[in-house]
């Protein structure tokens, strides 16, 4: 393994973990054929009860770790560094079993939380068998993600990265394989299809674990280097214990607060549906559609942050410990302008081609496309709020972690049913997107909040960032105004799926085209990426190498 530089690390991440959102985006295509709409409402109940006990019990720890990894390299604490690695392994394995008797106990109460006052709602003990099915997971996927810390932490990006897609393609194949002959071969019953692709969620955390566990013997020695013993370390079990847990809960709270979005979204648009006369199959569809289908989707744009994610820990973790506040500003600054230069093309595309994107994964759906048309938007700012707060995170500002957060979910909750039954009444926009423009509303308003509070306390500019963003808009303007003609004089929706992912494939790299020359003529992708990244990242494909041998 090679350590990597931030934005080598950041661009490199993002296309393995690109490769695998498309991945992720692209099977559900077929399995939503195989399991039909009540098998997707299943998979979406037990996907978002799992995301809440997963990161309950794992959340902050990984995240820790590699904060906790990276000050000590800063400070050459080798020693002590290796003993929260092994203290953090022994707190996560009390964690993951709790969190899993939990999760596969009360799956009946979890259940009925969904769907109590629904009198034609989903079967509870169909439910209960899909959450107990993927509740596992969560005997191997904690130990998986505290050694994704431990590589992040030490600088070693690209590992990590290649471990989600081995885990995406194991996990498919699982899925696929797995629900087509239980549901079409041997005629089991569509839960059981269900459970049976979910435990490809299992089966992948273990193809993951096993090739990150490898990577780690073949590095052990330039990963033990300045290591002597653990007896040697400087600071106590206990003194390390703590660090790990205070590190962990505003982490933790940030990623039970995204999932909390998502339940509450889900709980509230059926309540606020069904108060407003939609059927209860209706509301749990249109539910399903806004927490879980359409997200799938946009995770080609959320890929992005992710990636992010996994490579600024250990450089702002150093520019804070070092008390390089200009260079934590323009990491900060970096990182916002990487999301806005990708994510603001890639959200006006999926917004002017909704219609055809929508029909290619689910089938045609006009609620779907409007969906889809919000939840592009919702995307950015859900980006923008995981990267930030992983900086403030490294920041250790664990205060206005707490605050932004608690601020974005409290507005959402309170919207949410508000926003339902108004645009009920004036009939502005569909009943079921209230609770997407809550979301929105509550986001900016936690962004905002860091924005100010980091200008106050760091003296942080966004000169940059603003000027970043409208060479962005410039240049997604010119491209949309462009693919609007497409569309309108060459594009054609009611033609087979193949067919439309094709027509749909050439026409963005024609606008990816388009908006990489705009962006390149305007100097953008020089000041977002550097001159010389392209040239890194064709050589750590060998792309490079291959030229010079020929």
């Amino acid at each position: 393994m090679r350590k990597n530089s931030f934005v080598e690390g950041t661009v490199v991440a993002y296309i393995l973990i690109l490769i695998t959102k498309i991945l992720g985006a692209i099977y559900v295509i077929p399995f939503y054929n195989i399991i039909g709409t009540d098998g997707g409402v299943l998979y979406s109940y037990a996907y978002n009860a799992y995301n809440l006990f997963l990161n309950i019990s794992i959340s902050g720890i990984p995240t820790a770790v590699a904060i906790i990894i990276a000050e000590y390299n800063a400070l050459k604490k080798f020693n002590d560094r290796e003993k929260a690695f092994s203290l953090a392994n022994k707190i996560i394995g009390v964690l993951a079993i709790i969190s899993f008797l939990l999760m596969f106990i009360f799956a009946k109460y979890i259940g009925l939380f969904f769907v109590g006052e629904l009198k034609d709602g989903t079967d509870v003990n169909s439910i209960v068998l899909v959450i107990r099915t993927i509740s596992f997971c969560l005997l191997i996927i904690p130990f998986l993600s505290v050694l994704r810390g431990y590589l992040q932490g030490n600088k070693y990006l690209n590992a990590p990265s290649q471990s989600q897609l081995i885990e995406q393609i194991v996990r498919i194949i699982v899925v696929l394989v797995g629900s087509y002959v239980a549901i079409n071969l041997l005629h089991y019953d569509v839960p059981t299809g269900v459970a049976v692709a979910l435990s490809g969620t299992v089966l992948g955390g273990i193809a993951a674990f096993l090739y990150l566990r490898y990577k780690l013997y073949k590095s052990r020695l330039q990963l033990k280097e300045g290591v002597t013993s653990l007896k040697e370390s400087t600071e106590s079990d206990k003194t390390i214990v703590g660090k790990i847990i205070k590190y962990s809960i505003p982490i933790i709270i940030v990623s039970i607060t995204q999932d909390l979005y998502n339940i509450a979204d889900m709980k509230l648009i059926i309540k606020g549906l069904y108060m407003i006369g939609y059927s209860a199959a209706k509301s749990e569809y249109l539910a399903s559609i806004v927490v879980t289908w359409t997200p799938k989707i946009c995770m080609i744009i959320n890929a992005l942050a992710i990636g992010l994610c996994t490579s600024v820990i250990p450089f702002i973790v150093t520019s804070f410990t070092e008390k390089k506040y200009d260079e934590l500003n323009k990491k900060f600054n970096q990182a916002i302008n990487i999301i806005l230069t990708v994510s603001i093309p890639l959200s006006a595309f999926i917004i002017l081609f909704s219609d055809g994107v929508y029909r290619i994964f689910y089938g045609a759906s006009t609620e779907g496309k409007y969906v889809l048309c919000v939840m592009a938007i919702t995307s950015i700012l859900f980006s923008l709020q995981l990267v930030i707060n992983m900086i403030l995170q490294g920041m250790k500002n664990f205060k206005l972690v707490y605050i932004n957060t608690v601020v974005g979910l409290f507005i959402n909750i309170l919207l949410d049913i508000p926003m339902i039954l108004l645009f009920n009444k004036t009939g502005i926009l569909p009943p079921y997107l209230g609770t997407l423009i809550a979301t929105n509303i509550g986001l900016f308003i936690s962004e905002l909040i860091i924005a100010i509070v980091l200008r106050k306390q760091f003296k942080f500019k966004y000169k940059s960032i603003i000027i970043t963003m409208l060479k962005s808009l410039f240049a997604t303007a010119i491209m949309v105004i462009v693919l609007f003609f497409v569309k309108k004089f060459i594009f054609v929706t009611e033609i087979h799926r193949l067919l439309l992912i094709g027509e749909l494939g050439l026409i963005g790299l024609f606008g990816i085209g388009m908006y990489l020359l705009i962006s390149n003529q305007t100097g953008l992708i020089n000041e977002v990426l550097g001159q010389d990244i392209l040239k890194k990242i064709l050589s750590k494909f060998r792309i490079g190498k291959k030229n010079k041998d020929k």
